[in-house]
């Protein structure tokens, strides 16, 4: 099967550049606005039939929102009607890891299972059992600085539905695509996703390379719930899995991927299409 591969910003946010690019190495850099993004994964079956999957499913502007500022934010039904595909239609979310901006609106895509790592899932639920003592600035210390604990919650109730599905390391999510595990490194148990195209395989690393800078310097985020040496390493294996290649990246924040790819605006945020499936045409207006 061969996929369309379209990342979709849905909303934007000004950091430090340390934050994605890492410590110190892009300290003292001042701020820069990131994209927050989630990829539109589109092929078609034998019988002629397209299926539409997603990389992530963003927040939803709740409380989110506002604790870091965000901006620019736009429904799901709103971001991918620009690629004229509706969020029913979505039938697979394969998440990369359980953190907010890419986990906490699952619920926006009625249709979807979810696909997420078991040592992603487990971490989480041990996490939120840790004693009060690791939590003294309440949501905002650093355990769940970007967790939300009412997704345990909706979670639970997509395994009560038979939607959430755990998968392991090297698991085929959709023929074609797999997940690829990258243990205790930006969080418990992060997934990069490969896609197999007819032009070739390319990664949606989500947070398993926030900017193309980790990759192409080999430095670690500023920001990580889990282990930076495992986060280097996990860079490396993307980087053999490419041959090097590293276009061929979707990062998880990173605006270049606008620059690298064909893009577009409509209203204040980006589309991009990395590749283009034979059987499939551009959405470029």
């Amino acid at each position: 099967m061969d996929y369309s591969i379209r990342p979709l910003c849905f909303s934007h946010v000004d950091l430090p550049r340390e934050f994605f690019g890492g410590v110190p190495i892009h300290s003292g850099k001042g701020v820069s606005a990131s994209p927050m993004i989630y990829v539109l994964v589109s092929g078609q079956d034998a019988a002629g039939v397209v299926h539409h999957y997603l990389v992530d499913a963003g927040f939803h502007a709740d409380k989110w929102i506002h604790r870091f500022g965000f901006y620019d934010w736009e429904p799901p039904d709103t971001v991918l009607d620009k690629v004229g595909v509706r969020p029913e239609q979505i039938e697979k979310i394969f998440l990369t890891h359980m953190h907010f901006d890419h986990a906490n609106n699952v619920g926006a895509f009625a249709n979807a299972d979810v696909f997420v790592q078991w040592e992603e899932y487990q971490g989480w639920l041990k996490a939120l059992a840790l004693p009060d003592l690791y939590t003294p600035l309440g949501e905002e210390s650093w355990i769940t600085s970007s967790f939300d604990r009412d997704d345990a919650r909706v979670f639970g109730e997509l395994a009560r539905d038979h939607r959430l599905k755990f998968v392991g390391d090297g698991d085929e999510l959709a023929p074609g695509i797999r997940g690829h595990l990258s243990k205790d490194g930006h969080t418990f148990g992060t997934q990069w996703i490969s896609v197999d195209t007819s032009g070739g395989r390319y990664v949606v690393a989500g947070d398993a390379v926030m900017w193309y800078s980790n990759v192409e310097e080999m430095w670690p985020s500023g920001y990580t719930n889990g282990n930076t040496y495992k986060m280097l390493l996990t860079y490396g294996e993307i980087h053999q899995y490419l041959g090097g290649e590293l276009d061929r990246i979707v990062p998880g924040h990173d605006t270049l991927v606008f620059d690298r790819h064909p893009s577009w605006k409509v209203g204040a945020n980006e589309v991009a299409e990395v590749h283009v499936a034979g059987w499939d045409t551009s959405c470029r207006p």
